[in-house]
């Protein structure tokens, strides 16, 4: 699509964690067991498929390497690009405000394009901001591409689905771009762009992994979750032998002998995930052990015996609740009894799991909250479960839950910044437990099922 002789240059950002450390430097995110550190494999993904038809890329990872917003500002002053790529997950919106603002300040013909989940949904108040020329709502890759043609053409944008952006003081949103039905034809995300491919978190134990993202869309309805209305509620995977070509690229070109599957659900397919164990052995690959989340009452022993042959070391389960009434509130579609059973047999078949926990959600009292603690502790000690994570409940925009909280006068601060599942401050206005106590409660439930684990060790 771009012409061979024509010089483009684009940048892409993931923009610096926290908007009150503009200006300054910074400290690199450290991994937490909850909050594994990422590179932005959305913007690889951007970036391959640029990058193939011609597009000179570079990518700035700002939050992962500590970076400050005048260091990257530095950075595009010194590449004079045509574009900037700026990714936005809601906690860090204003950041990449901030950006877009500097961005403008170097050259005020810089295209300036926002995308990512909080973009998605928040399109029309964010491209109000007069430093955003583009919101790209959806699946990146095409729509990104098609928007730098057209610019470059000087063709119709009105013509390009999935973009948001300003004609004089209208806002134009056009179509929705339809989800790509084959993913086979996206380009590995470009790891070579990356800093360091692979990355380190608490739970891989010290070995680097690198994050591989195999399927897209979760045919589930987790009211806290805006995943099926960013990916769609069908479950579209990659050919087997298309994700295997990325695994052997990763392992051969790159030396990352962990994988991180990113899929929201990797096995809801079983015949799929079975085909995709078994090639690692027949490509070679039995060096490479990985990670991946599951779901509670959709694995069988018969399936994880197949996963762990194929060196998968840790499943993550996102139980959330200990409270049934709670997850039937949120329409998680599984019972206590169900979580117990799906940890006692990936524990027999010596998977370690790794449960994340939520608290603070509409109506939650403290005794619910206990309930909670209590199934963390009690899965530890008496059914296997190797690890936790405790976070509490964020009503991320585009969520059931979001809509809920502000229906319902529910949201305690506008500031996106807060809403981060790292904080230990919730943003819902919870009338049965205040601040203090939802806080005391997260501290404890870290406190107790560490305890409760250190008792499990020597039991």
């Amino acid at each position: 699509m771009i012409k061979k002789d024509q010089e483009v240059k684009c940048i892409l950002i993931d923009p610096p964690d926290q908007i009150s450390e503009m200006g300054k430097s910074q400290q690199a995110p450290k991994a937490t067991e909850m909050h594994e550190v990422y590179p932005p494999l959305g913007l690889a993904y951007i970036a391959g498929t640029l990058m193939d038809n011609g597009i000179d890329v570079s990518l700035i990872e700002a939050r992962t390497r500590g970076l400050s917003h005048d260091e990257v500002i530095k950075k595009i002053e010194k590449e004079a690009p045509q574009f900037v790529g700026i990714t936005a997950i809601t906690a860090r919106v204003n950041s990449a405000l901030y950006l877009a603002q500097k961005v403008k300040e170097i050259n005020p013909g810089i295209k300036v394009i926002l995308g990512g989940p909080h973009i998605h949904f928040e399109h029309k108040s964010i491209i109000d901001n007069d430093s955003v020329d583009f919101c790209v709502r959806g699946e990146g890759e095409i729509t990104c591409l098609d928007l730098i043609d057209c610019l470059l053409k000087g063709g119709d944008l009105t013509a390009i689905r999935g973009i948001t952006f300003k004609r004089g003081n209208d806002i134009i949103v056009n179509p929705d771009r339809p989800f790509v039905k084959n993913l086979d034809t996206f380009a590995f995300p470009a790891r070579n762009l990356l800093h360091n491919p692979a990355y380190r978190g608490l739970w891989t134990e010290g070995q680097t992994f690198s994050p591989v993202l195999s399927t897209r869309g979760c045919p589930y309805q987790c009211a806290f979750c805006a995943a099926p209305r960013i990916w769609g509620r069908k479950h579209r995977r990659r050919s087997v032998e298309n994700v295997l070509d990325e695994l052997e690229q990763i392992y051969k070109e790159f030396g990352v002998r962990y994988i991180r599957f990113l899929d929201d659900l990797l096995i809801v397919n079983k015949e799929w995930t079975v085909d995709l164990c078994r090639g690692m052995a027949e490509r070679g690959l039995d060096g490479l052990t990985w990670a991946c989340d599951g779901r509670v009452g959709l694995v069988s022993e018969k399936l994880l015996k197949v996963m762990e042959k194929a060196n998968c070391l840790v499943i993550f389960y996102g139980i959330e609740f200990g409270n049934q009434r709670i997850l039937d509130l949120c329409k998680k579609g599984f019972t206590i009894k169900q979580v117990r059973e799906t940890i006692d047999i990936t524990s027999r078949t010596g998977i370690s799991s790794y449960g994340y926990f939520m608290m603070g959600y509409p109506t939650e009292t403290v005794e619910t909250i206990e309930d909670t603690i209590n199934l963390a502790k009690d899965l530890a000690l008496n059914h296997g479960l190797d690890s936790a994570g405790f976070s509490i409940v964020t009503p991320f925009p585009g969520t059931p839950l979001y809509e809920y909280c502000k229906m319902n006068d529910m949201l305690a601060t506008s500031d996106w910044s807060q809403y981060s599942y790292q904080l230990e401050k919730g943003v819902i206005k919870l009338r049965n437990i205040t601040n203090e106590e939802l806080n005391n409660l997260y501290e404890r439930a870290i406190d107790e099922f560490q305890f409760r684990e250190k008792l499990r060790q020597f039991a």
